[in-house]
């Protein structure tokens, strides 16, 4: 059975919008991967003690295709907004990572930012404007991809080592717990998800 679903999918993929295929997907049941389950269980230990307000950028429907929301992990948060470049999948502001002039200098106590980056084409200002709207002592969630397949493209630029993770953040942030997600392959994560606090 799964097969002819999973034949069915590689045939009429090219017609259908990726919302749909997404949507398709999570009423078969094929859509929890590896690193989709082990990135979740990391955020519910990581969020879990994030106080304040948060914003989770590049949230879309916040689902973290597990039957929840991730609005849900941050048990102690005070407020939780999301944001996207676009507000059609539910979120509640619009914005542009690169530039965020709607959002004021340290507004947020905690921002998540997971599978964003490597999508920018300028992933050095998004990540400048994060801090920027990021208060001291802040807590950053951040996941960036290592061994991903291409993925909304053709908007799909950057991958990111253990090493190039601490570079970016070594003049900002402390870094708390930096672990690798999906060791299915020996040596090359699927992903990497940071815990960091802004100095």
């Amino acid at each position: 059975m799964r097969m002819l679903l999973y034949r069915f999918k590689e045939r009429f993929k090219h017609l259908l919008p990726v919302w749909l295929k997404i949507k398709i997907l999570e009423l078969l049941g094929l859509h929890i991967t590896r690193n989709r389950r082990e990135t979740n269980a990391w955020l519910r230990q990581h969020a879990a003690d994030v106080t304040g307000d948060v914003i989770a950028i590049g949230a879309g429907s916040d689902s973290d295709k597990e039957g929840k929301h991730y609005r849900d992990y941050f048990i102690a948060a005070e407020s939780y907004t999301t944001a996207d470049l676009s507000t059609a999948r539910g979120a509640q502001l619009q914005i542009d990572i690169r530039h965020m002039p709607e959002i004021a200098d340290e507004s947020y106590d905690a921002v998540l930012c997971g599978s964003v980056l490597e999508h920018v084409d300028d992933y050095l200002s998004a990540l400048a404007e994060i801090t920027r709207i990021l208060k001291p002592g802040g807590i950053l969630l951040l996941g960036l991809p290592f061994r991903q397949a291409l993925h909304l493209e053709p908007h799909d630029y950057w991958r990111f080592t253990e090493y190039g993770i601490r570079y970016l953040l070594r003049d900002q942030y402390d870094i708390l717990r930096l672990n690798a997600i999906d060791h299915s392959v020996p040596n090359f994560p699927s992903s990497y998800w940071v815990k960091a606090r802004k100095r």
